[in-house]
């Protein structure tokens, strides 16, 4: 288990930390996992939630970006109150549920996401955040090392990515369009809608993005959105 730990720590691209979780999860047999981040004390299912995602169909990816639909998800914030390992089922079963929530969990049957549970990951300074894995079959049917091996890199993962977020002190110089991109961003918005709600071109809004990128040191959007939250530079 030490050596994921040593690996993680020599990691210095948000993007890649997370893609080091998925890889290893997906070794033990994961089918599907999510991480989201948000700013300190907000809920983990807001639009101001940077959320990684592998394994999920687009349709559902894009069916979440949407803001009344994702805001009607009480999973995340169950496992945070809960605070150890809870399963999906577990969490819908825990509290009474809204008839907006009754009908998101109809739509995640539909969509065939039934067995996974969730994760409460906690970093200093209280940037929490919330990760979920999907074998595809309940987690007792799972191998122990697998789950214990999700749970620890997950953490530990989380504990660097706050770090990596929090390197850069000193905000960058973004233009105002540059920051009007990054908004939408951070609301789950992908360059093609960008494109159309500003009135420009996708390949104008590509062109942001990757300036964007660049002035805040990172090489994707998941690490672009999680460092502009951290450093108040988007308010969702």
């Amino acid at each position: 288990m030490q050596r994921h730990f040593d690996h993680i720590e020599t990691l210095v691209e948000v993007s890649d930390v997370l893609t080091y979780v998925r890889d290893q999860a997906i070794k033990v047999g994961a089918a599907r996992m999510s991480y989201h981040v948000t700013p300190a004390f907000n809920q983990q299912n807001s639009l101001t939630a940077a959320v990684y995602a592998h394994g999920f169909s687009a349709e559902w990816l894009a069916l979440y970006a949407e803001e009344e639909f994702r805001l009607t998800d009480p999973i995340p914030e169950r496992v945070m109150e809960f605070g150890s390992l809870m399963t999906w089922q577990d969490a819908m079963d825990w509290q009474p549920n809204s008839e907006e929530q009754a009908a998101y969990f109809a739509r995640m049957k539909e969509y065939g996401l039934i067995h996974g549970f969730g994760l409460p990951l906690y970093g200093r300074n209280a940037k929490d955040a919330y990760a979920s894995f999907d074998f595809l079959k309940h987690v007792d049917d799972v191998a122990p090392e697998a789950i214990g091996l999700v749970r620890s890199i997950s953490q530990v993962a989380h504990q660097r990515v706050v770090i990596l977020a929090e390197h850069k002190s000193n905000a960058p110089n973004l233009s105002d369009r540059e920051v009007e991109v990054l908004t939408w961003a951070a609301r789950g918005k992908s360059n093609s809608a960008i494109a159309t709600i500003l009135d420009i071109s996708p390949d104008t809004a590509k062109t942001y993005s990757k300036r964007i990128y660049a002035k805040l040191e990172v090489s994707d959007r998941v690490g672009a959105v999680v460092k502009a939250l951290r450093m108040g530079l988007v308010k969702v």
